[in-house]
């Protein structure tokens, strides 16, 4: 099974629980979706819109039913949808007064296997792993001295400024980057089946 059980159970507990839903669905997700679309020339304010419709399409009972988890990966089908629901924005602001309308219904969007790739969106969805992946480390010498890399600081610098050894430094963000890997591995386990996590770390490895 390509999508673990766990996240279409939270989807699909919507209607029991929509803060849970919001929390781990919405909360983990919606930046890259958000900052996908403000890279298409969108303002804050209507990002912000649009990324709400994003997610209430995927938890819709409409697109429930449509949806086979079975099939596709879940960044896939995010990339997928918000294509649509951006494209269907498009189409609304450029149709007559009379005929806008705030939502655009699913019908004739075929969800499919596997969208299209686009590099942009793989950048953003591996920059939104590696902070929750970040923030879920232990806070010590060694995740310092990672976090230090990630701004662009020497080893030099980071030994200064941590009053390390480079060599230390060496040690600590080579340990680090091993545990950054392995929360990272496990946050793609939590949405894309234990089947495809190779195959999704393959194809977001080149942005790490």
């Amino acid at each position: 099974m390509s999508f673990p059980t766990s996240i279409w159970t939270t989807i699909r507990a919507l209607r029991k629980d929509p803060e849970r839903v919001k929390d781990e669905v919405v909360r983990r997700y919606s930046a890259p979706v958000c900052e996908f679309i403000r890279k298409q020339g969108f303002s804050p304010e209507d990002s912000e819109d649009l990324t709400q419709d994003v997610f209430l399409r995927v938890c819709s009972e409409e697109f429930l039913e449509k949806v086979d988890p079975r099939k596709g990966r879940f960044r896939a089908l995010l990339l997928a949808v918000t294509r649509n629901v951006v494209s269907a924005f498009r189409r609304r602001e450029l149709a007559p007064t009379r005929d806008r309308r705030k939502t655009v219904a699913l019908e004739g969007f075929d969800i499919p296997v596997e969208a299209e790739a686009d590099p942009d969106f793989d950048r953003l969805w591996t920059k939104n792993l590696m902070a929750q992946a970040m923030r879920r480390m232990r806070s010590d010498a060694a995740t310092s001295a990672l976090k230090l890399q990630l701004e662009g600081r020497k080893y030099g610098e980071i030994a200064l400024r941590l009053s390390k050894s480079e060599t230390e430094v060496t040690n600590y963000i080579h340990r680090a980057k091993k545990r950054l890997r392995a929360q990272i591995e496990s946050l793609i386990r939590e949405y894309s089946g234990d089947d495809l996590v190779r195959a999704e770390i393959a194809d977001l490895v080149k942005y790490l």
